[in-house]
């Protein structure tokens, strides 16, 4: 035995060096656009050129990298010997991060994946990149693992939120937010919300395009305050302080059902100090959003389908089967695509509860928590519609991915397509050169735009058939519009504007309380964002955190925790069909603001379970 342990000991320390290497390697590769033989007189220069690139430099930084990571690797490799923590599936896990990050660095950089794939030189390099990435995001995944493992989240005493949790943590989030609020008086807007409020003060006809139930409670009281006071700036502070007031209540019951489960004081802490601190919760607290009552809806949703997976048999209490009634009610009536959280996430949680009722009973789960919820929300906004003669809302709204191929594609074979392709193209879009030149890598919005709402159900049918002869012939076009379409939601290497600033609204008055209150806000917010509080609002970190859980989640065999998150991971699907991530990270709202509860839910699910399996 003691001869080995040498032997054992260089194979470690060269594993480790290996790793060390490969992650300063990553951490310090700058990647360029491959190199053009034609800059090169002889075919030695290029070659030379190439090993330049490949290789990188070794300066001062890739020396610190190297010894900062070798003592990573060294304190991951005492720590987490002999312990699972993940396994395979936190392999698979760390691969996927160092995917993505080098994906997302490439089309930001470059619009497309010749960063990584455009020459043999940047696919060995961006292959070693993988390697350095995929060791160092092993290592930290399992040290996080092995704490969120090793640490009990739940407390033998009483404390601070022992009793009253839910009051005291609302009173805190409001006197956190609220100074906010009054800094921006009466609240700032951005442009959904204005064309809401236009449709209720009668300068625009009503639509559905924006949820009708919302136009017309944000709306009704701006006009409200204009009729009453002959202010619509105390209607709109009006709606901003039920706002904050939703969104507050819904942040405190995460923490208020969590101490009933027993969470331990610095978990609650934590999770109170996150919806505190943060600069994303008191600034869009301070927007007039649809998303913000909406988020709320979401967390007190997410909230009730945990406790009920985790216990089916409160499905048999009817103040339960109420209340969880009415959220999924709030969930559809304050954003159109809250129908699909509803929807696709109900089938998941019926599919887990289905083994475990009778039949009257699955009937009862499946009308009175799921199906019945939808239909009664689609007959209230369909009575809402029909009452201010609303129009629909467009179908385009759901094409944004399929429009942005499109999009790109005629801007690279437009001369390919024949006459029936085309037609079927501007029946839906309008004229082909338009829809090219109206291509923004960035934004579907701008090709969006240009869909003809009297097209047909034939016609849609037979541009489908065109999109889908456009992908036969180019897929690569295809998937490269994709992937610039949703990178941004995976990496947290790309910031997101978390503010919203519309131009002035002549009908109210904006600016703040006093003059340059605005300026001091945003100033407030865009330098957050270059501090560890913007981090902590980032949308790829969250995604990543929606990823680590998850894995976590079904490496304990916590499947009704696991469950219980698929209102978030169908969140992130309408994310990707969205027009764009630069600027509107509000379609993640409901990942971030919901994430902290899921994460204390699962601390402090089953700890009999837990503690079998830390063993």
């Amino acid at each position: 035995m003691k001869e080995n342990r040498p032997a054992c000991t260089k194979t470690a320390c060269l594993n480790i060096s290996c790793k060390s290497f490969l992650t300063a390697y990553a951490l310090c590769a700058v990647f360029h656009a491959p190199l053009d033989p034609s800059q090169y007189e002889t075919a030695i220069d290029l070659c030379i050129a190439s090993i330049y690139e490949l290789l990188g430099a070794y300066d001062l930084k890739f020396l610190l990298l190297s010894i900062l990571s070798a003592f990573c690797y060294g304190f991951a490799a005492r720590r987490l010997e002999g312990k699972d923590c993940g396994g395979r599936s936190r392999t698979v896990l760390a691969c996927l991060f160092a995917l993505f990050l080098l994906l997302g660095q490439s089309y930001h950089e470059a619009g497309d994946s010749s960063l990584l794939f455009g020459s043999l030189v940047n696919f060995l390099k961006s292959a070693l990149a993988f390697a350095g990435f995929s060791c160092l995001f092993h290592a930290l995944t399992g040290l996080a693992w092995d704490a969120l493992d090793s640490h009990s989240f739940q407390s033998g005493g009483k404390h601070f939120f022992t009793e009253r949790a839910f009051s005291k943590s609302f009173l805190i989030l409001l006197g956190a937010y609220l100074p906010f609020l009054l800094l921006a008086f009466p609240g700032n807007l951005c442009w959904d919300a204005i064309g809401q409020i236009e449709q209720v003060i009668g300068d625009a006809p009503y639509s559905a395009h924006h949820p009708l139930f919302h136009t017309l409670i944000m709306g009704g009281l701006v006009k409200a305050g204009e009729a009453l006071f002959h202010s619509p700036e105390i209607g709109l502070f009006t709606y901003m302080l039920l706002q904050d007031a939703a969104l507050a209540a819904a942040l405190a019951a995460t923490i208020s059902v969590l101490s009933r489960r027993g969470a331990g004081f610095g978990l609650l802490l934590t999770m109170l100090l996150l919806y505190c601190l943060t600069p994303v919760y008191s600034n869009i607290a301070s927007t007039a959003l649809k998303d913000v009552p909406y988020s709320a809806c979401v967390i007190v949703y997410v909230i009730c389908l945990a406790l009920l997976l985790e216990r089916p048999e409160r499905l048999r209490s009817r103040k339960f089967v109420l209340s969880f009634f009415s959220i999924q009610l709030g969930v559809i009536l304050l954003r159109n695509n809250g129908l699909y959280v509803v929807l696709l996430a109900g089938m998941v949680s019926f599919f887990y509860l289905f083994r475990k009722y009778g039949l009257r009973e699955r009937i009862l789960c499946l009308f009175a928590s799921f199906g019945g919820s939808a239909l009664a929300a689609r007959a209230i906004l369909a009575l809402l519609a029909f009452t201010c003669s609303a129009s629909p809302g467009s179908m385009g709204e759901m094409m944004s991915l399929p429009f942005q191929q499109t999009a790109r594609y005629l801007q690279l074979y437009q001369d390919e397509i024949d006459s029936q392709e085309r037609d079927a193209i501007q029946a839906v879009l309008g004229d082909a050169g338009t829809v090219a030149a109206k291509y923004d890598p960035a934004s579907a919005d701008p090709v969006k735009a240009l869909f003809d709402r009297t097209a047909s159900a034939g016609d849609l049918a037979s541009y489908m058939k065109a999109w889908f002869r456009g992908f036969t012939r180019h897929p690569g076009t295809y998937f490269e519009a994709f992937f610039l379409h949703i990178y941004g939601w995976f990496t947290p290497a790309v910031a997101n504007s978390i503010r919203y600033e519309a131009d002035a609204y002549d009908a109210i008055r904006q600016g703040g309380l006093f003059p340059g209150a605005e300026k001091l806000l945003i100033f407030y917010y865009r330098f957050a964002g270059r501090t560890p509080l913007g981090f902590l609002e980032n949308i790829g970190l969250g995604v990543w955190a929606l990823f680590f859980l998850t894995f976590y989640q079904k490496g304990h065999g916590q499947a009704a925790a696991l469950c219980a998150g698929a209102p978030l991971w169908v969140s992130l699907l309408i994310c990707m069909a969205s027009p764009c991530f630069f600027g509107h990270p509000r379609y993640a709202f409901p990942i971030l603001f919901t994430l902290p509860f899921l994460y204390g839910f699962t601390l402090t699910l089953a700890p009999a379970a837990r503690q079998a399996a830390r063993k």
